[in-house]
């Protein structure tokens, strides 16, 4: 049973990464994964059940490549080189970050959800200040760490988006450039 929970995570994740929360289907997912569209329930009585699951899975993931990249002696600037090729990734599989597609459709979404959204973008922000406070030494610019991190945020997620729609990393690589001029003053 455990095997099947997981089975079916891992194809609604794909799912919601490709199409969002609106375009999967309990039928479609049961298929994806072999199963009968009853099993999906027993496992996520409601949408909103894994959609919760989903965006639990995807923070977990997102959250241990952060500490992995915090917990390297590298530079500021190796660190987010780091936090954007974990977007770039994404982009490359032409996905779109898990969460950032799932706030598209944030009117639809329960409030459970929407508070695990909101979760995952206020802890990733907390992740951006602490790694531009703890190196103070290599930061450059006179912004505010916080705007600063909201800027590096909402700028991948944008990103991801325009690349998808015009193919290739374009978007991403001019972020990495702009990110790397404001923080850095290069």
């Amino acid at each position: 049973m455990a095997q099947n929970r997981e089975k079916l995570e891992a194809a609604a994740q794909e799912m919601v990464q490709h199409k969002g929360m609106s375009g999967l289907s309990f039928r479609t997912l049961a298929a994806e994964v072999g199963i009968k569209s009853s099993s999906v329930h027993y496992h996520f009585p409601e949408k909103s059940d894994l959609g919760s699951a989903l965006i639990q899975r995807y923070s977990s993931e997102f959250f241990a490549q952060l500490d992995v990249i915090a917990g390297r002696d590298d530079t500021l600037n190796a660190k987010i080189k780091s936090f954007i090729d974990i977007f770039e990734e994404v982009g490359r599989q032409n996905k779109l970050c898990l969460c950032g597609m799932m706030a598209a459709e944030y009117e639809q979404l329960s409030s459970s959800n929407r508070q695990l959204l909101c979760d995952y973008f206020d802890n990733t922000e907390k992740w951006l200040i602490k790694q531009l406070e703890a190196h103070k030494e290599d930061y450059e610019s006179t912004s505010n760490r916080k705007v600063i991190a909201r800027m590096i945020m909402s700028s991948l997620e944008g990103a991801l988006l325009l690349d998808r729609i015009q193919g290739g990393a374009r978007h991403i690589g001019a972020q990495r450039g702009v990110i790397n001029q404001i923080v850095f003053g290069r």
